[in-house]
């Protein structure tokens, strides 16, 4: 009876032992294909490096730029281009930044790359307005190649949807540059206003 009991212990061991291989051999199936799926969606989100290198030519020879989004996604896409940004900031100096005032701050408080967006380059909208929460921030064509540039890297992210936020911005950041001809004769069209508010159809809003 005790062979026959140990006979039926192994083979359900070995039975258990199969089915967690199983389970194994599954969840690396799974997760090669969930790597293969988020590579080929990363692929599609990022430009081609040269069609990219094209762009930033383009950008580098532009004035400026009336960027108009909401304070979110320019605080989203500052970052990412100096460092650091606040959604209350309407510029990029401010109390307590510089870091050999305010040690306290320390390291993570300092902007990676100077925004040069002093006073007067962002203007909020009125509290109580329509479009409260949008803001119009002036852009020199340095500033346009530093947000190209980090939102381009960032297309490349392991996290899709920081590199599908990234794709849409880098995109609406160059239907504007694929519109600027550098052939053209200098101060024709100077300061363009480039709106980042994708909306629906008129349509289907409920009165």
């Amino acid at each position: 009876m005790f062979k026959a009991w140990r006979e039926e212990y192994r083979a359900n061991q070995a039975l258990k032992r199969k089915i967690e291989l199983e389970q194994w051999e599954q969840e690396k199936r799974w997760r090669e294909e969930d790597r293969a799926a988020r590579q080929e969606v990363i692929a599609e989100n990022a430009p081609a490096l040269a069609v990219h290198n094209e762009h930033m030519r383009t950008a580098t020879g532009v004035s400026y730029l009336t960027l108009v989004c909401h304070e979110d996604t320019w605080t989203f896409m500052a970052i990412r281009a100096f460092g650091q940004w606040k959604p209350a900031w309407t510029q990029s100096v401010h109390p307590g930044l510089n870091v050999a005032h305010a040690p306290e701050y320390g390291e993570r408080m300092k902007f990676t790359v100077d925004p040069n967006l002093p006073e007067g380059r962002i203007k909020k909208s009125a509290t109580g307005s329509k479009h409260n929460g949008l803001q119009q921030v002036l852009l020199s064509g340095h500033n346009l190649t530093q947000l190209l540039s980090a939102l381009y890297e960032g297309t490349a992210e392991d996290d899709v949807a920081a590199s599908a936020r990234c794709s849409r911005l880098y995109n609406k950041l160059v239907e504007f540059v694929e519109l600027v001809d550098p052939g053209a004769e200098a101060g024709q069209t100077t300061g363009i206003t480039l709106r980042i508010d994708d909306s629906v159809d008129a349509a289907h809003v409920k009165r």
